[in-house]
């Protein structure tokens, strides 16, 4: 556990570099701020709104439409499909992907989806910790708001389509949409989570996407060969 804090905060503070030039909050934590500092606003407001219309109908349509999923159940073992490759493996795999195999643009690509990544799965888990909103189907676990899967897989969505365009964005957008509505068809979210966190997702993906090319932040990570190339580094590099 502290190894794993030591990592989140040395993230943090890497990702937090200042841009050359500022988005429209400034040039400090913009890629924490570019969901509502960007043109990703124009998402991250709107899902927001459609968020909090979902939460206050939530007795009258949100539950109604929860138990209907569960009841019918469209995805049966498919649900636990859907659980199983929502925890990021995906975003993972893209990254590992592009620093290998990416050629030219490889670095930057695989930089874009894990900031993305990162932040979309920091501000989730910080919402989760400070709501404590319980799951439908499991009452004893209290991280339903917002869903995390619908966050990974959105982030990874939109990033697969501002790098390689509609096309594979499609495809990639179809399976954020299959592992987000199996957290409702397995009772594990209300709709409004799932909402939020795709929400979360698509800001940051687009967020960050904004900034590097509409704010010039720079790009700074890389894999280098070493030892005749038998191996790589990872190779920071920054412009100050």
């Amino acid at each position: 556990m502290k190894v794993a804090c030591l990592s989140l905060t040395l993230l943090f503070f890497i990702f937090w570099i200042p841009s050359s030039r500022a988005n429209d909050c400034g040039p400090y934590f913009d890629n924490l701020t570019s969901p509502v500092c960007t043109n990703a606003k124009y998402i991250f407001w709107a899902g927001t709104m459609i968020t909090a219309g979902l939460r206050i109908t939530k007795g009258e349509v949100v539950d109604q439409i929860q138990q209907q999923a569960v009841q019918k159940n469209h995805l049966q073992s498919w649900g636990e499909v859907g659980g199983d490759i929502g925890f990021g493996y995906f975003n993972g795999a893209y990254v590992l992907g592009q620093f290998m195999f990416g050629g030219k643009n490889g670095n930057k690509r695989a930089e874009h989806m894990m900031e993305s990544s990162f932040y979309a799965f920091a501000t989730t888990h910080a919402i989760k910790y400070s709501m404590h909103e319980t799951r439908p189907g499991y009452p004893n676990e209290h991280e339903s708001f917002p869903s995390g899967h619908a966050s990974f897989s959105f982030a990874f969505a939109s990033v697969v389509t501002a790098q390689h365009g509609w096309f594979w964005g499609a495809l990639a957008h179809l399976g954020a949409i299959f592992i987000s509505f199996s957290r409702i068809n397995d009772n594990w979210h209300y709709l409004h989570d799932v909402v939020f966190g795709m929400t979360l997702g698509l800001s940051y993906g687009w967020g960050v996407y904004f900034n590097h090319k509409d704010h010039q932040k720079p790009y700074w990570l890389g894999f280098v060969p070493i030892d005749n190339m038998r191996g790589a580094a990872l190779a920071f590099n920054y412009r100050f």
